[in-house]
């Protein structure tokens, strides 16, 4: 064992707002308390993460990865293959969920996402299901080290607008990941009678959801006065490693509808301190939402347990595990040699280049399209299309000058951030 705390990287790739992030956020923080030096480095170049509350650690773009780093650890598929490259001497792999549903099958990303469970590095995961998964797939020992939940970020606190009036049912989600069952939410919400809040993360929601308040990229801190707004969080997603935000609705004083995804087991209990539907279920989804709205007394106390239930997430028992896996020995690396390991070695050489290349090319079309969006944002662009458009219709063409004259004056619209 140690006797100093090894400095150790968590690569990441975009700090997008989510709960994997967090998660890794919560990680880095408690250890640097604890007097491990640690930073977050980001494999798409970004240097902060403004959306989490207090973060004591650095943030840094790979290209800027600090000399004398201990341990590496991977968060996602694509920086287990960037941790591959790294002259780090010990790789660990923090797996947070079974990545490769997250595409489609024959999708190159699906692949690369599989192959990255087989790489020989010290495996940690937040779930026991995962835990399973990894040992029964793929031959790996992962340590669990479950999520807690930071009851100084989620905790009752003065709504934005006080509760009372109509039943308010909260769905949250990014809306352009289907997997999240966004869709299937607003579907079992509708025609309840109830106020329907939504906050989205990323995407264009759907015109025919139409909910009553709709909040964007809300930080985590000011996550709390929503959940402490609303009666009832419905979470209908497919697929999840540990679904954090019941957990969080349930510190807030809330009550939760959830469909059993992978990770609801770890602290959901049907009856218990929710209710839980199968996925997919829209009907079953909205008999429970009309249970709930018509038995405050259950209400309170699926309530009265939730709240229970995240006292004893506490996130330093967590770290207590994190502590020792760092403090430990590393794991001896899997048996091979000769001929073999060499031909292994060459192929996650080959995966790792691949991995490098696809994204480039997805950093090609990203600038591509924000081209095409200037250009569709133009002058040129729009009287070009107003011409194309008279061309077929004879009241466009009557339409035409003044519609011309109207885009050559006025100021073209703003580009969407």
């Amino acid at each position: 064992m140690r006797t100093t705390p090894p400095r150790i990287a968590y690569l990441i790739a975009d700090p997008q707002l989510c709960g994997g992030v967090a998660v890794v956020c919560q990680h880095a923080n408690r250890l640097a308390r604890r007097g491990f030096d640690v930073c977050i480095v980001s494999t798409a170049g970004a240097d902060r993460i403004d959306w989490f509350p207090d973060l004591r650690v650095p943030v840094v773009p790979l290209s800027r990865l600090p000399r004398g780093i201990d341990a590496g650890v991977a968060t996602w598929w694509e920086t287990a293959w960037e941790l591959r490259r790294l002259e780090i001497p010990r790789k660990c792999y923090f797996v947070q969920s079974d990545e490769t549903r997250f595409y489609d099958s024959g999708r190159c990303e699906r692949i690369l996402a599989r192959e990255s469970y087989r790489l020989g590095y010290e495996f940690l995961t937040e779930a026991r299901w995962i835990q399973e998964w990894l040992k029964a797939e793929f031959g790996q020992e992962a340590r669990h080290v479950p999520n807690g939940i930071d009851l100084e970020i989620f905790r009752e606190a003065d709504p934005i607008v006080p509760r009372g009036g109509r039943p308010r049912i909260l769905i949250e989600g990014p809306a352009d990941m289907p997997s999240k069952g966004i869709a299937d939410a607003f579907a079992a919400a509708r025609g309840l009678g109830a106020e329907i809040w939504y906050v989205n993360y990323r995407g264009e929601p759907d015109p025919s959801w139409r909910p009553d308040r709709c909040f964007s990229r809300v930080p985590m801190e000011g996550m709390r006065r929503i959940y402490s707004s609303c009666d009832i969080l419905l979470k209908m997603s497919r697929v999840e490693g540990v679904s954090g935000p019941p957990l969080e609705m349930m510190a807030c004083g809330g009550t939760c509808v959830v469909a059993r995804a992978t990770g609801t087991d770890e602290a959901v209990r049907d009856g218990r301190n929710a209710l839980v539907v199968e996925p997919g279920d829209v009907a079953g989804a909205s008999r429970a939402l009309r249970r709930l709205i018509a038995d405050p007394a259950l209400r309170r106390a699926l309530a009265a347990a939730g709240q229970e239930t995240v006292r004893r997430m506490d996130w330093e028992r967590s770290i207590d595990l994190l502590e020792e896996f760092f403090l430990a020995a590393p794991a001896p690396p899997p048996r091979g040699g000769g001929a073999a390991a060499g031909l292994l070695a060459e192929r996650e050489a080959a995966m790792a280049e691949i991995c490098v290349r696809l994204k480039a090319h997805r950093a090609e079309i990203d600038t591509l399209r924000h081209e095409l969006n200037a250009l569709r944002l133009s002058k040129g662009w729009r009287i070009a299309s107003a011409l194309l458009e008279a061309r077929r219709s004879p009241a466009a063409l009557l339409r035409l000058p003044a519609r011309v004259a109207s885009i050559a004056w006025k100021k073209p619209p703003r580009r969407p951030a």
